[in-house]
């Protein structure tokens, strides 16, 4: 059971869920999905570049690269860390309103899982993530899940339409992590 999400996010409106068995113990696991950057994942700059407008059309996703870094994934989402169970699972959560033109965020503490289990104001959209990492044989299972609780009807209605647009892509990002942390295993092995 996903206690993290089951406490933080028990009802939900919207669920996404992907796996992958990645051949390594869950310890290495974590070590890639904590260590790994956004220059990694070639579909998801695509999509940001596509969704980031026409500054992005032209330049790119800033990645960090150009300050010689290269910011780490988990570290530039939208939604932040608000619990770790290492290296079994780790729970992300944010509240927006994700279907205006530029997200905007109200005056929670992000981060803070007490906050964002209580919140309950109208107009807003919650959502929360977790990779989980399962042992299996002499690999591990890499899932994660993402839940959306809209706070209100209009807001469900607006999210609903927002969530048929990208929910596709969404996938395909989650895809991509899993993707490039199989492939840095393998890599590094």
């Amino acid at each position: 059971m996903n206690w993290t999400l089951e406490r933080l996010l028990p009802t939900f409106d919207k669920r996404e869920h992907h796996s992958r068995r990645i051949d390594a113990p869950p310890e290495r696991v974590w070590h890639e999905l904590m260590d790994l950057r956004v220059g990694e994942l070639a579909v998801t700059l695509g999509l940001m570049r596509v969704r980031g407008g026409p500054k992005t059309w032209v330049n790119g996703v800033d990645t960090g690269a150009h300050q010689g870094m290269d910011l780490r994934v988990l570290e530039s989402m939208a939604p932040r860390e608000m619990a770790a169970d290492p290296p079994r699972e780790v729970v992300l959560g944010d509240i927006a309103r994700y279907t205006a033109l530029r997200p905007v965020r109200p005056d929670v503490e992000r981060g803070d899982p007490e906050a964002f289990a209580h919140f309950d104001e109208a107009g807003w959209s919650k959502v929360v993530m977790n990779f989980r990492l399962t042992p299996e044989g002499d690999g591990t299972l890499l899932s994660t899940e993402t839940r959306v609780l809209n706070t209100d009807p209009a807001t469900r209605r607006a999210f609903a339409l927002y969530w048929g647009f990208m929910r596709a892509g969404s996938g395909m990002i989650r895809h991509d992590l899993l993707r490039a942390i199989a492939k840095k295993v393998a890599t590094v092995g």
